[in-house]
């Protein structure tokens, strides 16, 4: 533009922009943002209160529901907090009311009587906020009505109230009233929540009040917070607070979970004050041979075991050891050098006489030889050194059986907590690669002259109820059943890691909202899904740290900075590096994904009937080791129908492929499909000798015209 003395400026209008992890959730209406990491656009549709910002749909990222169900069952713990809603004439919004009376056990809502605003077993005169020691007020609760945050006054007569929006007071039993007053009269349309607790008071039970008061409740100490009770949580493994969200629409939470949270971990118990170090031994839980037959002669012992050179060795750095338990002899149990292994058996001594024969469970242990790691001198120093052993030892041959590396040891990070400072570690941690954390994998740790003790490692067998999540699940039980707490109504978790019998059997599961198509999940309110994406996506981007050097050294995870998940009312823009923007030739980079497990019927996908009858699938399928392969490419039409007059409906399904099966690869792949209750679904018919993986997508429509 010019002005009127002719000058010309420029004005340069930029629309939000940043990684795709932080795009809000969601943008405002016809608000822009690109996403500078992955080259997407997005504009906000609908405004704030609009049903579809309750959705969530899941990103063209390989394997995007997969990885979202993983998470949601290994990495996030949902629980509730006291709550309650208004939303509906039943629940008195009239139009006319102004002040509004409830009791602790009175249910959620007229519409919600699953659960009550405080847990029926909270104690008399409990009923107080655990921040405070006090009966709640108006400075502890956050209360919404369509979504946006009203302030509150806990002096105020309603009349006197100016820029609040209302007064609140409630008694310290279950039975006593809690009333709220609002300045403006609500609306019969209006959705109020009333939570009781926010994220501070989650992370307070977590780390307690203060560096110097470890309760969670003023001057009670019948519990104490997450991270001193019992064996205290390193500061390393605590839960950072940007994964810990509660939904004050809802009043519901979530309390996201790293990987290091969810792997089995054994850590030092004091800081490491010895040097010299002989061997660490290893050995996997889920490597034990049971019930195999053994011949003694004297002290030696020798096992029958086909191929046994292939998985025991007497070489260094090796599987050189070997865990046996369940003897039928008790001198057999124990660990024992491998003396020689062979294609029949193997053999090792013992300090015993054992019967000449019996039974015996084996399971093979790995040595890392730690003598060449400083045995004086600096602490850290010589800690890097073994763990640079351990960690460099990398993918493990044994005869021609290559075994991949899932050990890692660490120098613990550890902290000033004076001034929060990293300071030089002087203890280490043993755990399993982060790839396989979402199944968390058993170990063992065995001493040898005192290595473990230096180390002031525990040798035993580690579990799932050495992992950060398991503690939680038993600490979030302990303060839900707590008369004298009532921070929690309920906590769920989709995969239990407690082996605790009492906990596991309180705890609940929770349910995701997905669509019969497995494309969107739908929740209560725009909060809950805007925080259940962002808590996925972030976990999931998390991954990546995990190859940096000097942050962990778990394993080696890639991630598609797409993401995972976002809400649905982000409408993606379509930009000419997008598929589907008309350029004669199109890539995708990203499709969705299924496996199909060798030789088994397999559920690929369902369609919902009742939005699409038709659909034209592109597909291929790959299996790949070495000089084995099996490669199918194809499309299959689909259009599935209803007889009408009370007859079945039906589908009609072609399937235009070619394949190739290499190597010792035999067999193929088919499909077919059947509808039920307006629920449509394909199904791979493997005979393939080998597990394949499937990639394709999805063109639809209705058929009839109308």
């Amino acid at each position: 533009m010019a002005t009127s003395n002719n000058n010309v400026v420029v004005s340069r209008i930029q629309n939000r922009r940043g990684l795709k992890q932080d795009l809000p959730q969601p943008l405002r209406s016809g608000e822009i943002g690109l996403a500078t990491d992955s080259r997407q656009v997005f504009i906000g549709g609908d405004e704030i209160n609009s049903t579809l910002n309750k959705t969530v749909i899941y990103e063209t990222t390989d394997n995007a529901k997969q990885i979202v169900d993983s998470i949601a069952n290994n990495q996030i713990i949902s629980f509730t907090v006291p709550h309650k809603r208004f939303n509906t004439s039943l629940d008195g919004l009239d139009g006319i009311a102004k002040s509004f009376a409830y009791t602790g056990s009175s249910d959620v809502s007229i519409t919600n009587s699953s659960r009550d605003v405080f847990r029926s077993t909270v104690g008399a005169g409990n009923v107080v906020s655990i921040e405070s020691g006090a009966a709640f007020n108006a400075d502890d609760l956050t209360v919404l009505k369509n979504g946006t945050v009203l302030t509150g006054n806990n002096t105020s007569t309603i009349g006197d109230l100016t820029s609040e929006d209302y007064i609140f007071s409630a008694g310290t039993s279950l039975g006593n009233d809690h009333t709220i007053t609002f300045k403006t009269v609500p609306l019969s349309s209006d959705d109020i929540g009333i939570t009781y607790y926010g994220n501070s008071a989650i992370i307070r039970a977590l780390d307690g009040a203060s560096d110097s008061d470890a309760n969670i409740k003023p001057s009670y100490t019948g519990l104490t917070n997450f991270y001193d009770k019992g064996d205290k949580i390193p500061t390393f493994l605590q839960i950072p607070t940007d994964l810990i969200l509660v939904n004050s629409t809802t009043g519901t939470g979530y309390i996201g979970l790293q990987h290091k949270h969810t792997a089995i971990i054994s850590t030092s118990t004091a800081d490491i004050s010895t040097l010299g170090f002989t061997k660490l031994l290893v050995s996997r839980t889920s490597e034990k041979v049971a019930n195999a037959t053994f011949t003694a002669s004297g002290s030696n012992v020798t096992v029958a075991y086909p191929n046994a050179n292939q998985k025991y060795s007497t070489s260094a750095n090796n599987f050189n050891h070997v865990y046996i338990t369940n003897g039928s002899d008790a001198d057999v149990n124990g660990n024992a050098v491998i003396t020689g292994a062979n294609s029949t058996h193997f053999t090792f001594s013992v300090s015993g006489t054992p019967d000449t024969s019996g039974t015996l469970d084996h399971t093979r242990i790995l040595e890392f030889n730690l003598s060449g790691a400083p045995s004086s001198g600096n602490v850290t120093t010589a800690l890097n050194t073994v763990a640079g052993i351990v960690n460099n030892t990398g993918n493990i041959t044994t005869g021609s059986n290559v075994t991949q590396a899932w050990h890692s040891l660490q120098l613990l990070p550890q902290y000033d907590p004076a001034t929060g400072n990293q300071i030089s570690s002087s203890k280490v941690y043993f755990t399993h690669k982060s790839a396989q954390s979402s199944t968390p994998l058993e170990f063992t740790l065995h001493e040898d002259n005192d290595t473990l003790e230096k180390l002031n490692l525990v040798p035993k067998t580690y579990t799932n109820d050495d992992t950060v999540k398991a503690q939680l699940e038993t600490f979030l039980y302990d303060a839900m059943i707590d008369p004298a707490l009532n921070i929690f109504e309920s906590v769920d978790t989709n995969q239990e890691y407690t082996s605790n019998a009492t906990v596991k059997a309180t705890i609940g599961t929770y349910n995701l909202d997905i669509n019969t198509e497995g494309t969107e999940i739908t929740f209560n309110s725009n909060e809950e899904a805007r925080n259940f994406s962002t808590l996925v996506n972030k976990l999931y981007f998390e991954y990546s740290i995990y190859n940096t050097p000097g942050a962990g050294g778990l394993g080696s995870l890639t991630v598609s900075s797409r993401g995972l998940t976002n809400v649905k009312n982000n409408i993606q823009l379509q930009t000419a590096e997008g598929a589907a923007s008309g350029l004669p030739d199109v890539a995708y980079d990203s499709t969705e994904t299924a496996s199909v497990p060798a030789q088994s019927n397999t559920a690929i996908k369902t369609f919902d009937m009742t939005a699409y009858d038709t659909f034209v699938i592109d597909y291929s399928l790959d299996f790949r080791s070495g000089s084995d392969l099996y490669r199918k490419v194809g499309l299959l039409q689909l259009s599935s129908y209803d007889y009408g007059s009370g007859q079945p409906a039906d589908v009609v399904i072609q399937d235009y492929g070619t394949d190739k099966a290499v190597g010792s690869v035999a067999g193929n792949v088919q499909f077919t499909a059947n509808v039920s209750s307006s629920v449509l679904t394909l199904t791979a018919i493997s005979s393939v000798n080998q597990s394949c993986n499937m990639k394709y997508i999805v063109r639809k429509w209705n058929a009839p015209l109308t």
